[in-house]
């Protein structure tokens, strides 16, 4: 009970670290030495104002130096998160779950960027396929081998890049961004190549009923601003860590 409870706090101070990380890397601040400070009025926050989750039900969801309202999502991202890691400790053997602790807080901190601002940072996919790679040639558990880890990394790539470049041809623009074809990259060098597949038909599945659903949505509100693209490492983000979680266990009992 003591472990299940130390692994929610780790998840709750993971999310307040990715809300972080990701708001700062849109606006080009310092995430890595910079100290917490009021998002407001810029104030240094003090240890037991920046606590995750009761640090933002203490003050009613306001900041404690000047009364500005902070965003629901912090709170929501850093229960989120604490639930992401619970989740992970219940599904995977401790060394896996140690191993893939980066993974899964990388993929929150591109599911935010992209959500806010279309962006994933290539320190996020870039950085993140490179320490899947050197944690695979360490033979770090849950990680594919290294031969596996390159062939996953160039299959997510190209399958991307060649559907991006397929797209282009037909209708003259870009489908999706090129920090979605590193993501892709990304996700096989730490899942493997026989995972990418069921990550992109399940994540442009999930994308294709939103974004009808947000079309249907506009037209019944009368509204001339239909939504005319959707952040698509929102979607592959979370198909890779249901990938990671569930999908292990789903093989081994079809095998």
């Amino acid at each position: 009970m003591g472990l299940i409870f130390i692994t929610g706090i780790l998840g709750a101070c993971l999310g307040s670290f990715a809300n972080v990380a990701a708001l700062r890397s849109l606006d080009g601040r310092d995430w890595v030495r910079a100290p917490s400070a009021c998002f407001h009025c810029h104030k240094p926050l003090r240890f037991w104002q920046n606590v995750p989750i009761l640090g933002y039900l203490a003050h009613g969801g306001k900041t404690a130096c000047c009364q500005h309202r902070l965003p629901a999502r912090y709170l929501f991202v850093e229960l989120a998160m604490a639930a992401l890691m619970l989740v992970a400790w219940a599904q995977l053997s401790l060394p896996v779950f140690l191993a893939f602790v980066p993974f899964m807080v990388l993929m929150v901190v591109i599911f935010l960027t992209d959500m806010d601002d279309f962006i994933i940072p290539d320190w996020t996919s870039l950085g993140g396929l490179a320490l899947g790679l050197f944690l695979s040639f360490l033979g770090a558990p849950g990680l594919p081998d290294l031969q596996s880890s390159l062939t996953g990394g160039a299959a997510g790539f190209a399958l991307i890049y060649s559907i991006n470049f397929t797209y282009k041809l037909w209708r003259g623009h870009d489908g999706m961004g090129f920090g979605d074809v590193k993501l892709m990259a990304m996700l096989g060098v730490w899942l493997g190549p026989v995972s990418l597949l069921p990550i992109l038909f399940s994540a442009s599945l999930s994308g294709a009923v939103i974004g009808i659903g947000a079309i249907l949505f506009h037209r019944l509100q009368n509204s001339s601003e239909a939504p005319v693209q959707l952040p698509f490492g929102c979607f592959l983000t979370p198909m890779a860590l249901l990938w990671l979680l569930f999908a292990p266990q789903a093989l081994q009992s079809l095998g």
